[in-house]
């Protein structure tokens, strides 16, 4: 689809979630950049943040918080760029990668994951909500009531468009903002000090490097999917302006902010340290304004991932993604009664075994393949594979290789390394033949089945 004119975009295709966004639909480098925040200062970002100061030094805090600036920022705008470029949604951009009908792989397991992300902040934030409240689990009406409601308020935004996102998040950056500068102020107060805090720093109870994984994979699901919303960019120097600033800088001083917060209480649940400094009830509601702009934007994240082809549409676009939206919403509060914030650590390094392969695999086939970056941009391009198996091999060796080397370097670079690898590889050669993987298999398969010509035997 070419950029249309806005009076030939038909009104009931939303924010064109199975085709490329038009020009006329695109928002100012603030409204988008709003929207990053509003992803990014967040009540998970927080929670990130304290989990390593629970774990490491401070010096060594501060390593990986800085190495997982810096891994976040290039692969967001790696990501993000190739969304600007194209107006596609991830979904629609991972079909180049993975084939038509193979992008259903990544799809399933970034909408399952980013649905399970919801459940993480919906059910923090209620635990939270009841602590203040006085209600117990054994309440079982009011308990699984808060739940319900809370889930609802999070889901209205998603629900409608990118313009309601962006309106949650104008109230809810500044509040995650002030959020971030208490934790600061509380943490020197009660730990009497930055060099207070430093002496007082508990014994490193977990490797730096395995950290890492759990730091970078936080938000490296929201990186691999980012071009949901770097598309809505004008041009590709203010997403890299905007992308730089989320994730260099913002996620940066929320890790740091939280990791002085976690070494002064001993506490990594951004709600247990603000509850430490007796600000819970005072601050309660900013950080509800950032539980709410993290798990709007998960949703909206998942329902993008299985709205997109080959998912068969219902009656249009927009009718479609909402019907997604919903049954996405339906699946997340199953997994909130399951409880995956009992799991969170395993939770964020699992995430990046299972995402990094995908991230790498989509950077190298746009950034390291002129000939096929001609087909993303191309207005009338398409995707030249129903299955991508080099992008199937790449990404079941990233994560066995990823889960498996937990005790050597970093797992999610090793996964990561691998999978770029063997995906690297395989498509320059296939490429060189003029084929591609696909061809290759299918190729392969018919010598095998027709070995030698059969002809009728002649007769004596």
């Amino acid at each position: 689809m070419s950029h249309e004119d806005i009076s030939t975009v038909p009104s009931d295709r939303g924010d064109e979630v199975r085709s490329r966004l038009p020009d006329s639909k695109k928002l100012g480098f603030w409204s988008n950049t709003f929207i990053l925040w509003g992803l990014v200062l967040t009540v998970s970002s927080l929670l990130v943040g304290g989990l390593v100061g629970s774990q490491l030094s401070f010096k060594e805090a501060m390593l990986v918080i800085a190495m997982a600036g810096i891994f976040n920022s290039v692969i967001a705008i790696l990501i993000g760029i190739i969304g600007t470029r194209t107006g596609y949604t991830s979904a629609m951009l991972f079909r180049y990668s993975y084939g038509n009908w193979g992008v259903v792989l990544p799809n399933f397991i970034l909408s399952i994951t980013t649905v399970v992300w919801f459940a993480v902040i919906l059910n923090l934030t209620r635990d939270a909500t009841i602590g203040i409240l006085g209600i117990s689990q054994e309440s079982a009406f009011a308990y699984w009531g808060i739940t319900l409601l809370m889930a609802v308020v999070f889901l209205i935004p998603a629900y409608k468009t990118m313009k309601w996102i962006a309106y949650v998040d104008y109230l809810a950056v500044p509040a995650i903002v002030v959020i971030l500068i208490v934790t600061i102020w509380g943490a020197l107060d009660i730990g009497g000090g930055l060099k207070a805090i430093i002496a007082r720093a508990p014994m490193q109870s977990a490797s730096a490097l395995v950290v890492f994984t759990s730091a970078a994979g936080g938000w490296l699901h929201a990186n691999t999917v980012i071009s949901d919303f770097t598309r809505f960019y004008k041009n590709e120097r203010q997403a890299g302006i905007g992308l730089f600033l989320t994730y260099g800088v913002l996620m940066v001083l929320q890790y740091v902010g939280a990791t002085l917060g976690a070494l002064a209480t001993g506490e990594w649940n951004i709600f247990l340290i603000m509850d430490r400094f007796g600000l819970l009830h005072v601050s309660f509601f900013a950080i509800f304004l950032g539980s709410w702009s993290t798990a709007m934007a998960a949703i909206y994240f998942g329902a993008n991932m299985m709205a997109a082809p080959p998912i068969p549409q219902y009656k249009n676009e927009e009718t479609n993604r909402k019907l997604v939206l919903l049954i996405s919403w339906a699946l997340a509060l199953f997994f909130s009664w399951y409880g995956p914030d009992q799991i969170f650590n395993f939770f964020l390094q699992f995430l990046s075994w299972l995402i990094g392969p995908i991230a790498v695999t989509v950077i190298i086939d746009y950034w390291l393949f002129p000939e096929r970056k001609v087909m993303y941009e191309d207005k009338n391009g398409s995707p030249d594979m129903k299955i991508n198996p080099a992008a199937f091999l790449s990404w079941i060796t990233g994560f066995l290789i990823g889960y498996f080397s937990q005790e050597f370097f970093i797992s999610l670079i090793n996964g990561m390394i691998a999978a770029g690898i063997i995906y690297y590889g395989w498509m320059r050669m296939a490429l060189n033949r003029k084929s591609t993987p696909e061809s290759q298999i299918r190729n392969l398969f018919r010598k095998k089945v027709n070995p030698v010509s059969i002809e009728p035997p002649l007769n004596p």
